[in-house]
């Protein structure tokens, strides 16, 4: 490791919520990084499992804050962000485990190139060692999605630029979020990340996509896919993302992507898992927040530097063959 790294500080932060059974693997797994200029600031979300006495007994050098009330995992990480001290922003899910040389690698890009504003980490699932996210990407509806799902590791090993980063495992230059945001509070769960990488790119700001930056991810072990919740703030806040993000122009270009990816989104989770109510309220709530959701587009639009062709490049059609393998998997199982 070069030694000139180490002058650059790196805040990372844990959101927890009723997490207890993984808080150790997790945070010895921060403790043992080789890059040591970090603090870790690990965010309790009230829980009630003693998560809490457990970091505070166990992990004495973690920064411990602690919330009233369960402030989602975007409401988490703010908290931990006003504490932060580091010129880099790591987030890590409470229920992943990190390589030894995780952070190491993931700063590297940050420091031979200031245009980069995030580093994108090669999450694996726990429990097979396939991919969980190898970068993400977005389609020209505006969804985001996971490059590499279910795919061989090996496949994935080369350094690239993305579109963004999933939030399980991710650095964030702190620069790049003094000018666009952090993650947005309304959000609370899901999506959050995608909005932001979205930010970062109309800025003008690159995403990088880390092979050597490994973790291994328990995925939805604290919340529950296909869940209430999940279906009512990932079907919310995917409008929040479409609205907020894509310019005019685009937006009259993939109106038709848009409408086809809302028909699929109805009939899986309305028609095929019966999510009529979590599915009906999250559509309604998105159109009862759109004036504030405008006020936040113009603040985006505004800061955008970068050309919609530009931004068409990126955006991956929803009639790729890839894509469409993948939901038509979804449905069959599920």
């Amino acid at each position: 490791m070069e030694t000139f790294a180490e002058d650059k500080k790196v805040s990372i932060v844990v959101v927890n919520w009723n997490g207890k059974r993984f808080l150790k693997d997790c945070l010895d797994s921060l403790r043992a990084q080789t890059y040591a200029n970090r603090e870790i600031i690990f965010v309790d979300n009230a829980s009630t499992d003693d998560s809490v006495r457990y970091v505070q007994e166990h992990f004495l050098e973690v920064a411990v804050v602690t919330l009233a009330g369960n402030a989602g995992f975007t409401g988490g990480n703010t908290a931990g962000l006003k504490v932060a001290r580091g010129e880099f922003i790591g987030l890590v899910n409470n229920d992943t485990k990190v390589h030894v040389r995780w952070l190491e690698h993931l700063v590297q890009p940050m420091l031979t190139d200031e245009s980069v504003g995030i580093c994108a980490s090669k999450i694996l699932f726990a429990t097979n060692g396939t991919v969980n996210s190898a970068g993400d990407g977005i389609t020209t509806a505006a969804v985001g999605f996971n490059f590499g799902l279910n795919q061989k590791a090996a496949r994935f090993n080369s350094l690239h630029r993305v579109f963004g980063a999933c939030g399980a495992a991710v650095l964030y230059r702190r620069r790049m979020l003094d000018e666009i945001g952090f993650l947005d509070e309304d959000f609370f769960l899901y999506d959050e990340d995608t909005d932001l990488s979205f930010r970062a790119q109309l800025a003008g700001w690159k995403c990088v996509f880390v092979p050597t930056a490994l973790v291994h991810h328990r995925s939805n072990a604290t919340s529950v896919r296909l869940s209430d919740i999940h279906v009512y703030y990932h079907a919310r806040n995917l409008e929040f993302v479409w609205f907020k993000n894509i310019p005019a122009g685009l937006m009259l270009r993939f109106a038709p992507q848009k409408l086809i990816q809302e028909i699929g989104s109805f009939c899986y989770l309305c028609l095929r898992h019966g999510k009529w109510n979590a599915y009906l309220r999250a559509k309604r709530d998105a159109l009862r927040m759109l004036p504030l959701m405008s006020e936040k587009r113009k603040n985006i639009q505004s800061r955008r530097r970068v050309s919609n062709s530009y931004l068409r490049s990126i955006m991956t059609p929803i009639f790729s063959m890839a894509l469409i393998r993948q939901k038509i998997r979804q449905f069959i199982y599920g």
